[in-house]
């Protein structure tokens, strides 16, 4: 096992399942648990830089060739999942797609994509997918465009038996339990996976890696949790919105998450900072 040299902010999960030495394997096995499917031979697609730069994919891997799958790991559920698995999707057949043949008149052959949210936030999981339909400003007759997105509760006990015959993502599960469980300290709960001997190898060897990527998520999570009951209490003392306001503070929120740039929202809808910044307190759903 070799120690990776990162060059993004890397998670367990993703390091788990894409970067160590085993990581292949673990990917390998986690496909199956999730689809039944035995895969001999895997290639990573993982897109390190992408449209909005802060949004890069966790995993992603072309399955013996015939499928691509894409798989996020989150401890809230974004609704924006589809959307965000769309552009990665395009940009992923973009790579190997040249231009000469997508204008040939012959029928070109993609990988079929298949996307993954694992969730192990502390709330019961209410929604068994997403839908890239949900964010269209009319999502109502036939859908010409569509992703389904399945969501998995990874909690270590609330995990699917099927999920569970992945033995990395249950012991991950068990890790991220016992740091929750020990109130955030990080060196107790990998003590006790070792001695349970869950992923002893690979917590024994990264060691101090291990950890600093525990504590920024575990922070990472305890501060969405603050900001989501923010705003939940902001956007019942503002009100429901109805009408056409709703759908421009719907379109304007669903650039914010892209962009996090409230001039530059500003400047492509033509409208005041104040008024970017009153439309994105707005409760619309």
């Amino acid at each position: 096992m070799s120690k990776t040299t990162k060059n993004y902010k890397d998670t367990v999960f993703s390091s788990l399942f894409y970067e160590c030495n085993n990581a292949s394997d673990n990917a390998k096995s986690l496909y199956k648990a999730l689809t039944g499917k035995n895969v001999e031979e895997i290639e990573k697609c993982r897109l390190e830089e992408v449209l909005f730069r802060e949004f890069k994919n966790d995993v992603a891997y072309i399955m013996d060739g015939k499928w691509v799958c894409f798989i996020e790991h989150q401890s809230t559920i974004n609704p924006n999942m589809p959307l965000r698995l769309f552009i990665y999707a395009a940009r992923t057949y973009e790579r190997f797609i040249t231009s000469d043949l997508i204008y040939s008149y012959n029928l070109v052959n993609v990988p079929k994509p298949e996307f993954y949210v694992l969730y192990n936030g502390t709330n019961k999981l209410e929604n068994s997918k997403l839908m890239l339909s949900n964010a269209f400003l009319d999502n109502t007759g036939d859908m010409t465009a569509e992703i389904n997105v399945k969501i998995l509760d990874i909690n270590y006990n609330r995990m699917d038996t099927q999920l569970k015959n992945c033995h990395v993502l249950s012991d991950y599960a068990f890790l991220v339990d016992r740091v929750r469980n020990n109130n955030g300290n990080m060196e107790k709960a990998i003590r006790e996976c070792i001695d349970n001997d869950i992923l002893k190898d690979y917590l024994t060897f990264y060691g101090s890696e291990v950890i600093n990527m525990l504590f920024e998520e575990y922070n990472a999570e305890k501060a969405l949790e603050i900001r989501g009951k923010e705003e939940y209490e902001k956007g019942r003392a503002e009100g429901e919105v109805t009408g056409e306001e709703k759908g421009k503070a719907k379109m304007i929120q669903i650039f914010y998450q892209a962009e996090k740039n409230i001039k530059k929202i500003s400047d492509t809808f033509k409208i005041p900072e104040t008024e970017v910044r009153r439309l994105l307190a707005l409760n619309v759903k």
